[in-house]
């Protein structure tokens, strides 16, 4: 590629091994993610108009540069999965909107560059339809929300318009082409851009690891943040009645009058609310509200008096416009109740098997290098500069993730949780539902008894034999390993390491190691034994780690990647089917992993 430029940036050369396109998407998918939350925040705080095209503008511009750099087929569909899936995590509780507008605008640029190639005339292309998307989607989303009379207020508004300027020229059709017109223009404009751009940046081996801020694996990690709500035990029911009954909502609202809509609407509501209630922010916005406000009233002058027919009054207008705002608040309600659902672990568990297991992985990828991203991106004056150095040490940091990410340990999952929260007797429950379902279970866990409310003794308990030996006790004896108030069994540290070690004749499994704590960081107790497990490929294994401990283990054992759950939000049944949906993926050939 050409590196004759006014301006020299980083050159880049591939490294010696060829890296999995999932990675690759993974932090591609980050850092596009980052760009929509960096960006995002700028445009709102400046309440700056027509944010969504341009931060679709922003986005091609990325991509449309990484494709330069990057040349692998289906990466661009992957990166937008990546970065749509990332948006799961938004405050707002209405994330379907987003998260198909990212989706959707990476496969309309996949689809553009597997057809046209990678040239500047392809991504002029891309880029204009993908950004136009942004505008169809709108428009979409507001027939879904108000209905076909949307439809007829919005002609009757532009023909008002027309009225009053006398700019007879100004056609209701003819302003939604123009508008879609400009968007083209400007995504064509950000697709040359992206070229231009991707052809200053070639690829150079990586920076040292320095490069990458390690940071806490539960502050990055979606887990923790997905248990807001309280979600129903049979997730996929709960989706599908939501769905069916905004289905059918749609269908009866207009066919059964004002009245019966109403009165629908409000039962359903109240039903949704009553169960989701934390997730709905937009219901609490004045500007949601005034919004409905305005459709009502525009409802009742542009559809009522000036209408032209001979019958018309303001009270034609006004029922519609009441119509539609009964729909509006139906559609919102039950859409946000769905994006909530769609944050059960049962649904994550579940779109984390078999194919869409790999996709599982690099969004928790995806998320640990995302705070390294947003804390990389330059200042507005910088990048506006000089825009290729800015996105070249931008696409460098990328590559030094994506060479960590070939080396993690993705079958990993962290459990968390403060002393007394049950972290060992989760793992019990959860190997006895494995062990019924037939599944090869090894490692150890550690239960303990209580004296006067505190922790008085440990024991280390072979998960796979049953067999148990003393671990650790309170006492103020002196002893050869001591941590806290509590001295150390030698031949329960011994016991311990000869269990862990057992797993090199299970292959697949599923491991437990209760705990991981400072003597493991110290080098000591089973460090050893974990840096054996972490190299498994096929192994799914469960880590108990205190949260203050987290990080530390995550930097010690270099676990991008690996999920954190709390154990006093996590079922047995739903770490079960995690594990099940984690070592499936770890399966060759889509085979099942835990079923040998």
């Amino acid at each position: 590629m050409s590196t004759n430029v006014a301006n020299p940036v980083p050159s880049l050369r591939p490294g010696p091994a060829a890296r999995g396109i999932w990675n690759r998407a993974a932090v591609l998918g980050s850092l596009w993610a980052a760009f929509e939350i960096v960006g995002g925040s700028f445009l709102h705080n400046l309440r700056i108009p027509f944010a969504g095209t341009i931060l679709a503008v922003m986005g091609v511009v990325l991509v449309l540069s990484a494709v330069q750099v990057w040349n692998e087929r289906g990466l661009v569909w992957r990166a937008a999965l990546i970065c749509a899936l990332m948006k799961s995590i938004s405050p707002s509780a209405v994330i379907l909107g987003p998260m198909i507008g990212i989706a959707s605008e990476g496969l309309i640029m996949q689809a553009v560059l597997a057809v046209l190639g990678r040239g500047w005339l392809s991504c002029m292309a891309a880029g204009a339809l993908a950004v136009s998307w942004t505008l169809a989607q709108k428009i979409l989303n507001l027939l879904i929300t108000y209905g076909p009379d949307f439809v007829a207020l919005y002609s009757g508004m532009v023909k008002f318009a027309a009225k009053s300027t006398g700019w007879s020229g100004l056609d209701p059709a003819g302003l939604v082409w123009s508008l879609l017109a400009v968007q083209a223009c400007a995504g064509a404009a950000a697709g040359l851009a992206g070229w231009r751009l991707g052809q200053r940046i070639s690829l150079s081996p990586t920076q040292p690891d320095s490069l990458v801020h390690q940071r806490s694996a539960a502050a990055t990690s979606p887990a923790l943040k997905r248990q807001e709500h309280p979600f129903s035990s049979h997730s996929l029911t709960a989706l599908a009645l939501l769905a069916a009954a905004l289905i059918s909502g749609l269908w009866l609202m207009p066919k059964a009058g004002l009245g019966i809509a109403a009165s629908i609407s409000a039962s359903v509501v109240a039903l949704v609310l009553l169960r989701y209630h934390r997730g709905f922010g937009k219901l609490r916005r004045p500007r949601f509200w005034l919004e409905l406000m305005g459709v009502f009233l525009l409802s009742g002058l542009l559809l009522g008096q000036l209408s032209g027919e001979s019958n018309a009054s303001w009270a034609i207008g006004l029922r519609a416009g009441a119509e539609m705002a009964v729909r509006a608040i139906f559609v919102v309600v039950m859409f946000s109740a769905i994006s909530i659902e769609m944050r059960n672990p049962r649904i994550v568990a579940w779109l984390s098997r078999g194919r869409f297991a790999e996709a599982s992985r690099a969004l928790g990828a995806a998320f640990e290098a995302l705070p390294d991203f947003i804390a990389a991106m330059p200042d507005f004056s910088t990048a506006l500069r000089n825009p290729a150095k800015g996105l070249a040490a931008l696409l460098q940091l990328a590559h030094t993730w994506e060479d960590r990410f070939a080396t993690s340990s993705p079958g990993i999952i962290l459990i968390t949780g403060e002393r007394g929260s049950g972290k060992t007797t989760l793992l019990m429950e959860t190997a006895g539902i494995l062990r019924r379902q037939g599944v090869a279970i090894r490692g150890i866990v550690s239960p303990g008894t209580w004296a006067n409310g505190a922790r008085e003794s440990f024991e280390v308990m072979d998960v796979a034999s049953g067999e148990s030996h003393p671990l650790a006790r309170r006492s103020d004896q002196p002893a050869p390993v001591r941590r806290g108030p509590y001295a150390f069994d030698e031949g329960g540290l011994a016991f311990g390491r000869r269990s862990l070690e057992r797993c090199g004749n299970c292959d697949p499994c599923v491991m437990f190691i209760d705990e991981v704590g400072p003597i493991e960081l110290d080098g000591g107790g089973w460090a050893d034994q974990l840096n054996f497990i972490r190299q498994r490929r096929n192994t799914a294994s469960v880590w108990v780690v205190r949260p203050n401990l987290v990080e530390a283990v995550s930097r010690r054992w270099n676990l991008i990647g690996a999920r954190v759950l709390d154990a006093s939000r996590t079922s047995p049944g739903d770490l079960a089917r995690i594990l099940e949906a984690q070592a499936d993926g770890l399966a060759p050939d889509g085979a099942n992993a835990l079923h040998p």
